[in-house]
């Protein structure tokens, strides 16, 4: 999965070979080049990002439609006031409920999750990160993959990448906690963007349960023939639809509430080899925290003061010496 155009062009220079061999090396590195399947699905998503949001926004726009001007618009200019009061109340509450989602979606897609700065690196100098690259192009030299606190350079980038981070090949580069790449977000979900990922999951399922319920009398009057007019297609398609948004969502939910007890992302969760203890394992609390913030107040917004985003950052970047030498020079060469 690593294999690259340079790594091919590298081989070929450190062996001896003939400058045929060396040609036929560098036509390879132009396949390899060219071949990468990855490139083209990375523009495609790319080229696919704004129709998923016109997407989200059609279905959210949709959705509102039929609950509050169609389903409950009637109510608040006829019939009594108990039944006006009572729409009028389920219509705010709906709308501050849809703003949520439409609040935590554009935080997820407009947030930047983490990059690596230039030039960063584990060790103690400049000089200790050549000789560790210089190390890690040794066949026989050897470290325990399933670590995530292992030193690892990046062949895209060509950069030192800090624990726990990959390299996007849609974004192009490496991202701080990586994920997943979520196409209906158009963005990587990483450090900086995963709370308001799950905080848009966690208002869609709201929002998907609300809108079943509050169709449901009309959902039942359009299977009994009763419900009727021009509105009476789109009741019933926003109903199941939500229905099946809330089940799907909620799945979604659940998977990631067990990463989080965990503090595991998806990469990291399903990993065919994994370190066992969990070296990031802090308990429920302090997993949660470390997403969600201190602060309750805040656990719901998708937001983060800038203090909590240093600490976010320093968590990740300030890495020394300390942390990448149990890998150097004590790791067992065969």
């Amino acid at each position: 999965a690593e294999l690259s155009a340079a790594h091919v062009l590298a081989v070929a220079d450190a062996t001896m070979m003939t400058e045929a061999e060396k040609g036929a090396a560098a036509a390879l590195a132009s396949s390899v080049r060219y071949l990468n399947c990855f490139q083209y699905c990375s523009k495609a998503l790319q080229l696919l990002g704004s129709v998923m949001v016109l997407l989200v926004l059609g279905i959210v726009g949709g959705t509102w439609y039929a609950v509050v001007p169609l389903a409950y618009g009637p109510f608040l200019y006829g019939g009594s006031a108990v039944k006006a009061i009572s729409a009028a109340l389920a219509c705010v509450v709906y709308t501050a409920m849809i703003v949520m989602i439409l609040w935590t979606y554009f935080a997820a897609v407009s947030t930047d999750p983490g990059r690596v700065p230039a030039g960063w690196h584990p060790f103690a100098d400049d000089q200790q990160a050549a000789a560790e690259l210089e190390r890690l192009a040794y066949s026989d030299y050897y470290v325990d993959r399933r670590d995530p606190r292992r030193p690892r350079f990046c062949k895209r980038c060509q950069e030192w990448k800090p624990e726990r981070a990959h390299h996007c090949s849609v974004s192009g580069h490496c991202v701080l906690k990586m994920d997943h790449y979520c196409i209906w977000v158009i963005n990587c979900i990483g450090l900086l963007n995963y709370k308001f990922f799950l905080l848009f999951l966690f208002y869609t399922v709201l929002g998907s349960t609300s809108t079943f319920f509050l169709l449901l009398s009309s959902l039942i009057k359009f299977f009994k023939g009763t419900l009727a007019g021009p509105s009476a297609p789109l009741l019933f398609i926003a109903a199941v639809t939500n229905f099946a948004f809330s089940l799907a969502v909620t799945g979604f939910i659940v998977m990631h509430a067990q990463m989080i007890a965990a503090n595991c992302t998806t990469i990291e969760m399903y990993e065919k080899e994994r370190l066992h203890p969990w070296p990031y394992q802090k308990g429920m609390r302090r997993n949660f925290e470390e997403v969600f913030g201190r602060s309750k107040l805040r656990w719901f917004v998708p937001m983060y003061t800038k203090e909590e985003r240093r600490t976010m950052l320093d968590s990740c970047l300030d890495q020394r010496f300390s942390q990448a030498a149990p890998f150097l020079g004590g790791g067992s060469q065969v």
